[in-house]
């Protein structure tokens, strides 16, 4: 394979210079050819040709020029995600920053409160009530309540944004509004009257488990004479029970409110995707994926 390639490569050769020859002498000017790189001269020659210098300088300023918007446009967003980093940070920042703030001040006014309380008060107030205020009701307005405003607050927002985009770009989707909301609106009702009144009893129940803590630790030597540690302990398991009846009950209502909600969000989302498709098949509306 190599010989004949080498043997039809000499043979367009002499073809080649059979032709140069006989052009040569036909009196025919043989074609010249350039080699190497590109002269500066063709391209200056080219330019003038569009139509002069400034043309191709007003080329070559454009190209620079939307290369440096779009990198301009990279830089706005990346500075937009940055800044809105920033703001949220920030708005986190201040909400635990004023809850803690609040939680302080509610909880030095019940100080204050106490130690300025008569005898008859602590009289007629057990130790775990008093405890209990102010070890897990702090606590909550501590720990959970400002995690538990923030998430609200953002889940808030971002509802109304997905609703609001939704509605802008499908309007018909606002056929699925009423009866979600009327639904809506119920399960609230139903969730905040019972949730409301299970915290309240968690909250009571949790006061005789802090009530037998200093019990105990008081009388520890009185029911070891008495033989009544079994007496305190069965006692103690039904008082936490109870406590933890009403937390389970709590925590199972706040489940039972999250699948209804997932499922109103299910049924929007499927309305507005249905609705979409259909739309955009009958040509009804332009709708931009």
């Amino acid at each position: 394979s190599a010989s004949s390639s080498d043997i039809r490569r000499n043979s367009s050769f002499l073809s080649l210079q059979a032709n140069e020859k006989s052009s040569s002498s036909s009196g025919v000017a043989r074609e010249d050819r350039n080699t190497g790189i590109i002269k500066r001269k063709t391209w200056k020659e080219y330019t003038v040709a569009m139509g002069g210098i400034y043309v191709g300088f007003l080329l070559f300023i454009l190209y620079c020029v939307t290369q440096a918007s779009s990198l301009v446009w990279i830089g706005l967003v990346y500075g937009l995600t940055l800044v809105l980093i920033f703001f949220a940070f920030i708005r986190t920042r201040l909400t635990f920053f004023f809850c803690l703030k609040a939680s302080q001040h509610l909880h030095d006014a019940a100080a204050e409160a106490v130690l300025r309380a008569k005898i008859e008060f602590f009289d007629t107030n057990p130790l775990g009530r008093i405890l209990n205020r102010f070890s897990a009701d702090v606590g909550i307005a501590d720990d959970q309540l400002p995690l538990t405003l923030v998430d609200f607050l953002v889940g808030f927002f971002l509802a109304i944004g997905s609703v609001a985009t939704a509605i802008v770009s499908l309007p018909m989707t606002l056929l699925a509004l009423p009866p979600l909301l009327w639904y809506f609106v119920r399960l609230r009702k139903i969730f905040v009257t019972t949730t409301r009144e299970l915290k309240r009893l968690e909250g009571l129940a949790r006061s005789p488990i802090y009530a037998m803590i200093g019990e105990a630790l008081s009388g520890v030597a009185t029911m070891r004479a008495n033989d009544a540690i079994g007496f305190f302990q069965k006692k103690f398991e039904d008082v936490h029970d109870a406590h933890g009846r009403a937390f389970f009950a709590f925590v199972a209502s706040s489940r039972w409110f999250a699948i209804r909600m997932d499922f109103i969000a299910f049924v929007f989302m499927s309305v507005t995707s249905l609705l979409a498709v259909l739309f955009q098949d009958q040509g009804w509306l332009s709708i931009s994926p």
